[in-house]
């Protein structure tokens, strides 16, 4: 898909970090008065995106059980030789390829061992993770390279190591099957890829594909947003399975480098590349941000501060979160773009991915849960609907996993799963525990 590119001088400003502004839509959308805001009065949440919980929780439910699992059983999921086929027409569920990747195979065996973890307990759920695991491991490197790239259905590798994302990914699997298994070993086995994983990140020769970014310079041993983040993420998750000094030192190290470093003191949003010392680059990467790896590990972060209890975290991050938020919207046509390639000439990529949108959902969703920020709530509204409108055909067998600007011209031959069934998940289990809470905010912040 070609990228294309947009100017943006003439933004209008929104009251980022208090969190005030209305939100102003053309085109599908209707303009969002202070009227129309969703209200929850005595922090009280008795509608989200026009929804009571009950009937939000139901939707998504709806969404997992009645369209998108069986639709991944029948079309993606290899019950033969384990994993999850993504190289597919999403309108047909025909395969392109029967190719695999660490990347999803290892997102696969999260999405099913969280699913079985945290949703239901269901055999057959288990089962896919197992296979899943069972293919992983007939490619485990016998050093500390990173896992194959791609390999056949069968398990045979098709290219030497990927990059450290396939392996972390695989990593994350792990952890999550180690609770579904009750066996400890894929626990050990993940902090062992994971800590690989950081030591050849750590070394001043470590180099990375700078994907997003089209200039020529280059950034010896880069530090990575993207890296952090899923540090981050996979630690604080085997965190909550379980206390480890070193997965601690290790949250709390990518916290200082995201929040210390990584956030532009200039411009507020993140960069996505810096030197090796952490230092800001003194060429275009300074004015380069993956703004959708900045609103998802801004969320990373404020879910590592509700863990830790730490409101000064939070705010911090809750700040810079809602910066990001409001800054890619596309206050035209919709959604949110995901890069910005230079924040001088606010010259930005059009495209639109699913994942960004729905990681702008798990976001506002964590913040209207725990505070009932009125901001949150009207962003939430806003991409709920969009992504319904935009990437959902019920004529489909799945969701598109992106497109053009307006999304008139989709991506149709990638099936994305992570982060799709991550955000219906985190979203059934937040909605129910404010349900249970009978509608109220949980206050943790407070």
């Amino acid at each position: 898909m070609k990228k294309q590119e947009l100017s943006r001088r003439d933004f209008v400003r929104c009251g980022t970090l208090s969190g005030i502004g209305a939100i102003a839509m053309t085109g599908n959308y209707d303009f969002i008065s202070e009227e129309k805001t969703i209200k929850n009065k005595g922090k009280m949440l008795i509608s989200l995106a026009g929804m009571s919980p009950e009937k939000l929780r139901d939707k998504y439910k709806t969404e997992l059980f009645d369209y998108f699992l069986p639709n991944m059983s029948r079309y993606a999921i290899d019950h033969e030789h384990g994993g999850v086929i993504c190289y597919l027409d999403v309108r047909t569920g025909q395969a392109e390829n029967y190719n695999k990747t660490s990347w999803f195979v290892g997102r696969g065996l999260w999405l099913y061992s969280f699913l079985y973890n945290n949703i239901e307990k269901n055999p057959e759920y288990f089962r896919i993770a197992e296979k899943s695991k069972d293919l992983l491991l007939t490619l485990q490197p016998s050093d500390k390279s990173f896992w194959p790239q791609k390999f056949s259905r069968e398990g045979h590798p098709l290219t030497g190591p990927g990059d450290i994302y396939g392996s972390l990914f695989v990593a994350e699997g792990l952890a999550e099957f180690s609770k579904a298994s009750g066996d400890k070993k894929y626990r050990e086995l993940a902090k062992k890829i994971m800590f690989d994983c950081l030591e050849r990140y750590e070394a001043p020769d470590y180099e990375y594909n700078f994907a997003y970014f089209k200039g020529t310079p280059r950034i010896k041993g880069p530090r990575v947003l993207g890296h952090w983040m899923i540090f981050l993420s996979l630690s604080t998750q085997m965190l909550k399975h379980q206390p480890d000094a070193e997965l601690e030192k290790l949250a709390g190290r990518c916290v200082d480098a995201i929040m210390n470093y990584h956030v532009n003191k200039d411009h507020g949003l993140t960069n996505e590349y810096i030197n090796h010392d952490l230092s800001t680059p003194d060429n275009e990467f300074s004015l380069f941000s993956v703004t959708g790896h900045g609103l998802e590990t801004l969320a990373f972060v404020m879910f590592e501060a509700a863990r830790t209890h730490n409101t000064d975290l939070f705010r911090r991050a809750e700040a810079v979160f809602k910066k990001h938020v409001d800054v890619s919207a596309d206050y035209l046509y919709g959604g949110y773009f995901d890069a910005i390639q230079n924040t001088e000439s606010y010259t930005w990529t059009l495209s639109k991915s699913l994942w960004c949108q729905q990681e702008v959902l798990n976001g506002t969703l964590f913040l209207a849960e725990h505070t009932g920020d009125e901001w949150a709530l009207r962003h939430f509204e806003r991409t709920d609907k969009y992504v319904y409108d935009k990437f959902c055909d019920r004529n489909n067998k799945f969701w598109y996993s992106g497109g053009d600007r307006k999304v008139t011209k989709p991506v149709s031959n990638l099936m994305e799963h992570y982060h799709h069934a991550r955000q219906l998940m985190l979203g059934i289990l937040a909605l129910d525990r404010i349900i249970e809470r009978g509608g109220k905010i949980s206050g943790i912040f407070e």
